[in-house]
């Protein structure tokens, strides 16, 4: 078959790996000047890549883990390092003694929530009785006021804002469950894995493996139109590359052409963009919980600031931020995890921030935004000075985080859209797992078993 895989973020690429493999051409569109969706990279000078969204991998992430293995690439396995910002001082939060320390909670209160935490992993292998509860409830309930008003409500404010109480326990349970069990059996220790050279070696051999089958990798050519084509398949459209609008001169591209036909589409774009780009005579054949999928489940906005720093920040490569007095909600040391030798001596900090569509923050320039940051910077480290930055870099993601609130399963749009051969795979779609990119190899996965499904049917 010939295929159009609509955006080259990890789950585009993997989907488009696994068609090569299978013998099919893929077209891979991708509007942005790049490869890897959400784990794309930046030129922090002289080369140096870094991903403009922070990332690393879990010692449970078997199926990420496998294409590297697959691919003949490597994984780091490093010792990590968290902990969390609250009642005014940074608390080292990695073991369990950790918990038993994190004194701005009361003793009783850090035991029961400990207490119910082991209960939960032990006894509950599975999600469905905590998918018609919120987080607020269950919480409230099995680990105490105090857990929820301390540590678990700032951060679910932090990442859903006046959702937060709305979310379900389904998402807590797979946070706290499921990167803790490997074949049944609990991880031991706080290991973290960050691929050899960053993410951009996997990227670059994943395009390698689709052209390689005859397919292309079309970077900074959005698609614009998804319809059917006469006499079965699909015709896809592309738009002038995204570069028009960014100043550069059009001389230097191809104009846009006529539209391409294709024997089956995998969009893994989010859904607002998915209805968007299908032709209405096309949503017009559409199973009905897909076209209503799309609308259903709404997405928070990343904003992601790296700093480039001329010393280390602070101690520990993860802080969650859980005062709500602090406009972001974390503090990622990458440097604190990967040595700075790797960056050319660089201390690199992001600050990361999910926000509801509209906030001021995202109207922010790159100034503008540091001056918001810096009191909450300085509250977690009283030293710290704007003289400290080097160089920044601000990136905004409008689907970063779908909101995963009571009834999400029946929400879900599904993979298969109904019409044969069209097929949607986007981060809405994993469940009870968080986005991530392990969970989005496993999705390309699925979207390529799902088309071969309707193929062969």
């Amino acid at each position: 078959m010939r295929v159009a895989v609509i955006g080259a973020g990890v789950a585009g690429l993997a989907a488009g790996h696994r068609l090569a493999q299978q013998g099919h051409n893929a077209d891979v569109y991708e509007r942005w000047p790049g490869l890897g969706g959400q784990v794309a990279t930046v030129d922090i000078g002289d080369g140096t890549l870094l991903e403009r969204y922070y990332h690393h991998l879990f010692t449970t992430d078997a199926a990420i883990a496998a294409l590297y293995e697959e691919l003949g690439l490597e994984i780091e396995w490093l010792p990590s390092s968290m902990g969390v910002f609250s009642d005014g001082r940074s608390y080292a939060f990695t073991s369990p003694l950790d918990l038993l320390r994190f004194t701005a909670m009361s003793l009783r209160g850090r035991v029961r929530m400990g207490l119910a935490t082991v209960l939960l992993q032990r006894r509950h292998k599975e999600v469905e009785p905590f998918e018609s509860v919120t987080a607020h409830d269950w919480v409230r309930a099995n680990m105490g006021p105090e857990a929820w008003d301390v540590l678990w409500g700032p951060l679910l404010r932090g990442k859903y804002g006046p959702r937060a109480n709305d979310i379900s326990m389904a998402w807590l349970w797979s946070k706290l469950t499921l990167r803790r069990r490997l074949e049944g059996k609990e991880a031991r220790g706080e290991m973290l894995g960050y691929p050899r050279g960053g993410f951009e070696p996997l990227l670059e051999r994943l395009r390698e493996s689709i052209e390689t089958g005859g397919g292309r990798v079309l970077i900074d050519r959005p698609a614009k139109a998804i319809a059917a084509a006469e006499g079965g398949g699909f015709e896809v459209t592309a738009g002038a590359p995204d570069s028009f609008r960014r100043g550069h001169d059009p001389r230097e591209f191809e104009e846009a052409g006529p539209p391409e036909r294709y024997d089956a589409v995998i969009a893994t774009v989010p859904s607002d963009v998915f209805a968007a780009l299908v032709e209405p005579s096309l949503g017009e054949r559409l199973d009905p919980r897909c076209m209503a999928g799309t609308s259903a489940i709404p997405y928070q906005t990343a904003l992601c600031v790296i700093l480039e720093l001329d010393r280390q920040f602070g101690r520990f490569y993860w802080t969650n931020i859980v005062d709500d007095s602090l406009p972001f909600l974390g503090l990622i040391e990458q440097t604190n995890l990967i040595g700075t030798e790797h960056y050319g001596g660089r201390h690199l900090l992001y600050i990361a921030n999910y926000l509801e569509p509209g906030d001021p923050l995202l109207g922010l320039d790159y100034d503008q935004l540091v001056d918001a940051y810096t009191p909450g910077l300085k509250r977690v480290n009283p030293e710290f000075d704007k003289s400290w930055i080097r160089e920044r870099w601000i990136f905004r993601e409008p689907a970063a985080q779908p909101v995963v609130t009571l009834g999400y399963r029946e929400r879900m749009p599904p993979l298969d859209t109904g019409a044969p051969g069209l097929i949607l795979a986007n981060t809405t779609q994993i469940y009870p797992e968080d986005r991530g990119t392990n969970y989005s190899v496993e999705l390309g996965d699925r979207a390529v078993a799902a088309l071969n499904l309707r193929a062969s049917g």
